[in-house]
């Protein structure tokens, strides 16, 4: 029984690969996973002149009609824009809105990183706002432009 215990618990372990994040101000959710491709644990590396895909959980407490996504990058305790392709977080990013309060979703976005970009270490902020500006979803992580 306790073999087959520890082999159940040693699989689980290793299933979930988890990135650490801080919530910064979500308001009508709650965040369950943040999930970038090729990264789990530690500074997430971002390499100039590619492209970075991030996906997030997330528990809506709330309905929402329109989502609007914003990315910025905190350095020096500074919030600098960083640009979406698209900043419409209802289209083509996994979520189709209305978005229903208890329900579950998953966002998904593919974050240019330019060339111009400087070599830096920083926490990315990535917020889902409502209609009234208002952050649904707000999460920190942190990230390495290599």
């Amino acid at each position: 029984m306790l073999k087959t215990l520890a082999c159940v618990l040693l699989v689980v372990s290793f299933s979930c690969v988890c990135l650490a994040f801080k919530d910064c101000g979500s308001k009508g959710g709650s965040v369950q996973l943040v999930d970038v491709d090729g990264c789990t644990k530690g500074r997430c590396p971002f390499n100039r002149g590619t492209e970075a895909t991030v996906k997030f959980t997330f528990k809506s407490d709330v309905k929402e009609d329109k989502l609007k996504a914003l990315v910025h990058g905190i350095i020096a305790h500074v919030a600098v824009p960083f640009p979406l392709p698209n900043e419409n977080a209802c289209k083509d990013s996994g979520i189709k809105c209305p978005i229903e309060s208890g329900n579950t979703y998953t966002y998904v976005a593919t974050l240019p990183v330019l060339k111009e970009y400087p070599q830096i270490s920083l926490d990315v902020k990535f917020e889902l706002k409502n209609e009234n500006d208002e952050d649904l979803i707000c999460v920190e992580f942190p990230v390495i432009i290599k």
